[in-house]
């Protein structure tokens, strides 16, 4: 059955890679098929391959099943539903609502929308029933190169729509039913911490307070599993529950036991309690993992039976895939069963058993562990966030035995007095905040030597394999030539450090919503054309987009930034740009940007054709308007110009370009056809946010384009939109279409 088990976990892993789901008529054939070929042929791979794909197309078809009506989209309805989220008091709140109803009509379970709640007139917490006035759209999210997959992240939280709560009088708070797990957060929220965000993570999982800095800090130093509920905590819960059931029913049936396998009793309450609280931290993914390897390894003692690691590992994996397909979708996922595989592997390749266990055998077996855990993990880790901590392997040889032993400790102990005895549960917590303080304090000094990481840039998954099959043959005794193995095997990754020589140029339209930012870049520099807008909710276009693809791609400074003008999606994020990332010079049209200014980069013509100096108008007509060329295709900038200052242009400059940014997003004030003609490009580009308030592109502007035979691309639609530009002409790849062309991230609706 390890064959059919192994199929069936690798057949499940490729949904992430599929185009399109399988049609639904044909899965009962398919499911037919695997159990006859299991049970009559004795073809387990097989069976288990097509097995595989009947579920997880079944899983993404239930998903697919219920979508936002058409007609509700952008509309103002009426829910209700149950609060998922823990919650903590602020202005702005978001959360996960399980629905129940919408408009007066039951909803499918399970199915859950996630809203943001400004200035609510409660508080807003978990378990809580309520109905409230909503406006839907279908699940969406800025699609960029290094950035993070809000739309992916959403389909694998099973979320269905977001949206946001609309001001009404029949907002209504309908059973104040408060969640266990909110009533601790509650109370951990009351005491007078200096680190209680870290405290509340590795009490409950709950990462919600923690801020930018903390999660850079953590990885840099590589102790993001620390701070997450796992498998750390629930062997703590298990081991202490084990002894203390066991010493009490001990001593309660001394004398008595004869009949009674206590250790076996003791074992299921210690299943139990570890369930309690994996409940209670929100049965988080590695939580889940957890205990359903607790529990299966429970269930192997309480009914004699002997497995091999390889079986408790295949099961679990396989037990893990039928309860939480979409976990699948989700980082953390391969995080964690990587991290139990390398732990095996190391256990596996170098043994202890039979040795004698001191000091110097456990810190030489720790050792080993971290070692293997650093290289083994690095590929996963580099690949999705494209930076390596190189002092790793040191911060959790002295960070895993503290928190193990001493801080997840006291955490459970100061949970558990702060409802039988506050005062001493305050003063537990009040202990592990100075402990948690001094534990900081060691990370930043660990964070700010010289070589505590590195940046790497986006380099392809396949390489990324071959590293890991690298490194795997470094642990495994397969061969005598494994270093020549090895050696071939790093040779791709070792290519993409070398510095580029593409005599390509490549615009990059980024998708930050409603706004602007291009990248143009060559042979490993960059200029910037607009940095996006900022909210006061922090949010902005820097940190989210602009600079983990610059990350990406290696670019370690900016050689230029031009800011068109300097309203907000423009320019919003230029403070934020300006401390992530050093800025060589600064382009606006207060100085430097005026008529006539030209200038050489990287063998590209950079010229200035608006506005003229000393002229005055609106914001919007003051616009940088900026011409790139390589003397064969050209790139046209013009900001929010209107119809105006197009028609000046239009009869005083050669405008002439093969790429156009729509002028102003796509507003009907803009792009008028005489201009349109002036410009005569291949591709124009809508920088506009999904479902936009103002309906950017308007329709009569789409209309003139098509008139022109003009390709249209929307940012909302694409996502990050690039033009490799060179002497073989110009290549377009957009990243929905290009780089990600999967089931589960279709184009959004438009109307």
């Amino acid at each position: 059955m390890d064959v059919w088990r192994f199929s069936f976990i690798t057949l499940s892993m490729t949904v992430l890679l599929w185009s399109a789901l399988p049609p639904v008529w044909i899965l009962p054939p398919l499911l037919i098929l695997a159990i006859i070929l299991a049970l009559y042929y004795q073809r387990y791979w097989l069976s288990g391959a097509l097995a595989a794909i009947f579920w997880m197309a079944s899983v993404g078809h239930w998903q697919q099943a219920w979508q936002l009506p058409e007609e509700k989209i952008q509309q103002t309805v009426m829910v209700t539903g149950w609060i998922e989220t823990l919650s903590r008091p602020e202005s702005t709140q978001r959360f996960n609502l399980s629905l129940d109803t919408l408009d007066g009509q039951a909803v499918p379970a399970g199915v859950k929308v996630r809203l943001s709640y400004r200035q609510p007139g409660w508080d807003i917490k978990q378990g809580q029933q309520v109905r409230l006035a909503v406006r839907l759209k279908p699940p969406h999210g800025s699609l960029n190169l290094g950035g993070f997959n809000y739309q992916r992240w959403l389909f694998a939280s099973g979320i269905r729509a977001t949206g946001y709560v609309v001001a009404k009088p029949s907002n209504k708070l309908l059973q104040n039913h408060i969640s266990l797990r909110q009533q601790v957060l509650d109370k951990m929220l009351e005491l007078d911490l200096v680190h209680g965000a870290w405290l509340q993570a590795l009490t409950l999982g709950y990462r919600g307070a923690l801020e930018q800095s903390d999660w850079q800090l953590v990885q840099r130093t590589g102790i993001a599993h620390l701070i997450a509920i796992s498998g750390l905590h629930l062997g703590i819960i298990s081991g202490l529950s084990l002894s203390v059931l066991l010493w009490c029913s001990g001593y309660l049936l001394c004398g008595r036991s004869e009949r009674i396998n206590l250790f076996k009793v003791a074992m299921g309450g210690a299943l139990v309690a570890a369930f309690g609280y994996a409940a209670l931290a929100g049965f988080s993914l590695p939580t889940a993992r957890a205990w359903v390897m607790l529990a299966l390894v429970t269930w192997l003692w309480l009914s004699d039976r002997h497995w091999r690691p390889r079986q408790i590992f295949l099961t679990t994996l396989l037990v893990f895939i039928l309860l939480f397909p979409l976990s699948l979708f989700s980082f953390s996922f391969w995080l964690s069963f990587c991290a139990i595989l390398i732990i095996w592997l190391v256990f596996w390749r170098w043994p202890v058993a039979g040795a004698r266990v001191d000091w110097r055998t456990a810190f030489i077996s720790l050792l080993r562990m971290q070692l293997a855990l650093s290289l083994l993990m690095l590929p996963l880790v580099a690949w999705e966030f494209n930076l390596v901590s190189l002092i790793s392997p040191l911060v959790n040889m002295l960070a895993v035995p503290v928190v193990t032993l001493v801080l997840v400790p006291l955490c459970l102990l100061g949970l558990l007095l702060l409802f039988i005895w506050p005062a001493a549960g305050n003063l537990v917590f009040s202990l592990a905040d100075s402990l948690i303080g001094f534990g900081i304090e060691g990370l930043h000094w660990f964070a700010s030597l010289p070589p505590a990481f590195s940046q790497v840039s986006q380099i392809p998954l396949m390489v990324w394999v071959l590293m890991v099959v690298a490194l795997a043959l470094l642990t495994l005794p397969v061969c005598r030539r494994r270093w020549l193995l090895c050696a071939l095997f790093i040779l791709p990754l070792l290519s993409w450090t070398l510095p580029s020589r593409d005599p390509n140029w490549i615009v990059r339209v980024l998708d930050v919503g409603q706004g602007l930012a291009v990248v143009i870049e060559k042979q490993g520099r960059a200029i910037l054309y607009d940095t996006g807008p900022a909210y006061p909710s922090g949010y902005n276009s820097a940190d989210n987009h602009i600079l983990p693809l610059l990350k990406a791609r290696g670019i370690n400074q900016l050689d230029k930034v031009v800011i068109s003008h300097n309203d907000n999606d423009h320019a919003g994020s230029l403070t934020q740009l300006a401390k992530g990332i050093p800025l060589k010079k600064v382009i606006k049209h207060e100085d430097l940007c005026k008529r006539g200014w030209q200038q050489q980069w990287q063998e590209l013509t950079i010229g200035v054709l608006w506005p003229p100096a000393g002229y005055q108008d609106s914001e919007n007509n003051l616009s940088c308007v900026l011409s790139i060329t390589d003397g064969r295709n050209t790139l046209l900038l013009p900001g929010d110009i209107d119809s105006d200052i197009e028609r000046l242009l239009a009869t005083s400059e050669d405008i002439q370009a093969d790429i156009l940014i729509a002028p102003h997003h796509g507003s009907n004030t803009s792009s008028s056809s005489e201009f349109i003609r002036a410009v005569a490009p291949e591709y124009v580009v809508f920088s506009q946010g999904y479902l936009n308030r103002w309906r950017f592109p308007a329709e009569a502007v789409v209309q003139r384009y098509q008139e022109q035979g003009v390709k249209m691309l929307q940012t909302s639609i694409e996502g990050q939109t690039d033009f490799v530009l060179g002497d073989g002409g110009i290549r377009v790849q957009t990243y929905r279409r290009y780089y990600h062309r999967y089931w589960y991230q279709p184009p959004p609706l438009h109307f």
